[in-house]
């Protein structure tokens, strides 16, 4: 099928309130399958919200948020979507703590993930976070990801080495307001100099000095800004993607309520 409709999940996640934003994103899913949706992305630490640290602290982080994981990997599978899911996760092995974006699909072992690269040292809201060392494609039904979670995608060499590894497309989930770093154009700049499109799953709301009211999600085509959305209410952003011609079909996305 070369024509598939896309839903990115432009939420108002609360620091810490792990429950209502779960839930929050559970109908979200469900809104976007029923409105046709087949591959659904989600902003950055969508389940906690940024601030969680400030509110619960990191021990939630583990068998608790596995579980979630696991319920949400099965309903990608009832509903058959691919879910782009991005939360906080805890390695098994080390016990290191990751900012991560996983690929659910219904595969009891998940069908991908990226962890966090470019988390600056001196950031405290994001020190509880282990740093990854690489960045791997990602193949699902679909086509083949590279994955940049937030700021991720300020450095040209992180989608460089995607687009090397053979990446058709780059999706980012982020948490990235225009205060007080804004993300300027640096999705555009992927999109044209990788040749690859470029989708931003961004927020709204507010989390302490942190506004995300104007942040928008994005889908950038050879270094044009083709779709955007900012809000102050959660949505569901829909669009139709043309596989071959590497183009959604519309010229703004359907913005659907959620409640």
């Amino acid at each position: 099928m070369a024509i598939f409709k896309v839903a990115m999940l432009h939420l108002d996640p609360r620091p810490g309130e792990l429950d209502a934003n779960r839930s929050l994103i559970e109908r979200a899913v469900r809104l976007a399958a029923v409105r046709g949706a087949r591959f659904i992305v989600t902003p950055e630490l969508v389940e906690s919200g940024y601030h969680f640290r400030d509110h619960i602290g990191t021990d939630w982080v583990g068998p608790e948020s596995r579980a979630w994981l696991d319920r949400m990997n099965a309903l990608a599978y009832e509903l058959g979507v691919t879910l782009l899911l991005a939360t906080a996760e805890r390695d098994t092995g080390t016990g290191q703590l990751y900012n991560t974006m996983f690929a659910l699909t219904g595969d009891k072992r998940y069908t991908g993930k990226h962890r966090k690269i470019n988390i600056h040292p001196s950031h405290t809201l994001e020190s509880w976070s282990g740093v990854s060392d690489s960045a791997e494609i990602i193949e699902l039904p679909q086509f083949k990801i590279g994955v940049l979670i937030c700021a991720d995608a300020w450095r040209p060499s992180i989608a460089r080495e995607l687009a090397a590894k053979g990446a058709e497309l780059l999706i980012s989930g982020a948490n990235w307001g225009e205060r007080p770093c804004p993300p300027g154009d640096c999705w555009e700049k992927r999109s044209l100099e990788n040749g690859i499109p470029v989708w931003v799953c961004n927020r709204t709301g507010v989390e302490a000095e942190l506004n995300f009211e104007d942040a928008p999600s994005v889908v950038s085509v050879g270094g044009k800004r083709l779709l955007s959305h900012t809000g102050s209410g959660s949505a569901v952003l829909l669009f139709d993607w043309d596989l071959e011609k590497k183009m959604p079909l519309q010229n703004e996305f359907e913005v659907v309520p959620v409640f």
